[in-house]
């Protein structure tokens, strides 16, 4: 269970943002239990990558190479809860923002399970992809070349770039593929945050870019013309993407059948969390209700059980 003082001393004006944080952690990770993924917390503020040193992002996946096993989500404490001072002190904002963020990892863990399993349990897939690894990349690569034989796919995907990287300058596939061969080391990693953003948008959720909102104006500066703020230039973005959804599934097998898959099984997540809470409140009433009457047959209610029963 994470909790605050799990969280280290709670520094002032902070008592909020980390009862949220931890609360939608220990939700994160309950929901994660039953799909054997790991979800673990890390408190590192700096952290290594060769020769240089950087801040960790908010969340990553981490996975075996080759077999895609043992995968496990690391939260990164501080940068998430450090997201309160750019959603402005604002307990929805902040909520919404944390939740994205965790959505958002999960989503990435679950193209990695689904992909190990379809491989696992398909022989002429085994015969033909030498890892389940290979075959991951295979579905990534098909993806982008479905979407990319339409001009109104193109473009879809290009926007969901230009979302991701927040780089305005991918304006073409070429320019696409050199980004992900640059910062990912590989053709097609665009089709991991397109998967996920349709995702989002198919659950009626914010994308996690546009969960950002107003955090957008004060440390990213782009041309927005006549949108006034970047917060409504990726909002627009966004909406387009919206609308060109069932096109794009319509375009693209590989991806129909990724979404499906995915999106199943965060619905299984869902409902059993739903069952747990259920199941909590039933229990917690049940005892309330067995509960010694300390008012003589008066009716109880929550609220009435501690200031009515007598001391001693």
């Amino acid at each position: 269970m994470f909790t605050e003082k799990y969280a280290g001393p709670s520094s002032t004006g902070q008592s909020v943002p980390r009862r949220i944080l931890c609360q939608e952690l220990e939700r994160a990770q309950a929901s994660l239990l039953t799909l054997k993924i790991g979800f673990s917390v890390s408190h590192a503020e700096l952290q290594q990558k060769g020769a240089t040193t950087k801040k960790p992002p908010y969340l990553c996946c981490r996975y075996n190479s080759g077999d895609l096993g043992n995968v496990n989500i690391i939260a990164y404490f501080h940068p998430l809860l450090g997201d309160w001072e750019l959603m402005e002190n604002d307990a929805q904002r902040y909520l919404q923002r944390v939740r994205s963020a965790i959505r958002e990892e999960m989503i990435h863990a679950l193209q990695i399970t689904t992909a190990r399993k379809r491989y696992e349990q398909c022989v002429w897939r085994n015969r033909r992809y030498r890892t389940a690894e290979n075959y991951y990349e295979y579905l990534l690569g098909a993806i982008i070349d479905e979407l990319a034989t339409t001009t109104e796919g193109k473009q879809a995907v290009l926007i969901a770039a230009q979302l991701y990287y927040e780089d305005w300058s991918i304006t073409s596939m070429e320019r696409l593929k050199e980004t992900d061969r640059r910062l990912h080391g590989r053709d097609g990693y665009l089709a991991i945050e397109l998967i996920r953003q349709l995702v989002q948008i198919r659950s009626g959720e914010l994308t996690s870019e546009e969960a950002r909102g107003k955090a957008w104006d004060r440390h990213r500066v782009f041309h927005v013309g006549s949108f006034g703020t970047t917060e409504n230039l990726l909002k627009s973005m966004a909406e387009t993407l919206r609308q060109a959804v069932p096109r794009l599934v319509t375009l693209s097998p590989t991806l129909a059948d990724a979404l499906s898959e995915i999106e199943e099984t965060i619905l299984t997540i869902d409902e059993t969390r739903s069952t747990r809470v259920n199941s909590h409140v039933e229990e917690q009433t049940f005892r309330v209700n067995k509960r010694a009457r300390w008012d003589y047959g008066q009716p109880w209610t929550c609220l009435s059980y501690e200031a009515a029963r007598p001391s001693g």
